[in-house]
């Protein structure tokens, strides 16, 4: 029988307990990034803990998340990368370029990321 794959666990946590992003950026910085990046290289992901993000603000972001990405294409289109941010579809992206196929991968992803005057994010609508 295999042996189970131990999801790697990266834990955030402080004696100060702030949950700023600049904090976060900080307390990721002072990790031994090579736990963290042995993990996105072996597995691709990882668990992260004591980080200070609210429970009900996750929450949120899940369910927009899923109300999003339900919506027919004609829509999500209109949210195309722009200058590294925004949507892309099915096939759009080929993250392992070691593999020898024409189509690219089978997920669809919204990227977003810190505020910068040169990549802005882009949102749907409240309604949406």
């Amino acid at each position: 029988m295999s042996e189970a794959l131990q999801l790697p666990v990266i834990d955030l946590s402080s004696e100060d307990r702030l949950s700023t992003a600049k904090s976060i950026r900080q307390r990721v910085q002072s990790l031994n990034l090579g736990i963290v990046s042995q993990a996105c290289l072996d597995l691709g992901f990882f668990y992260l803990v004591n980080h200070g993000v609210e429970e009900e603000l996750i929450k949120k972001v899940f369910e927009h998340s899923k109300k999003f990405f339900a919506l027919p294409l004609e829509e999500k289109v209109n949210f195309a990368v722009n200058n590294h941010r925004g949507y892309t579809g099915l096939y759009d992206e080929k993250l392992d370029t070691s593999l020898n196929t024409a189509i690219g991968d089978a997920k669809e992803s919204f990227y977003i990321g810190t505020l910068a005057e040169n990549h802005l994010n882009q949102w749907p609508s409240e309604g949406m």
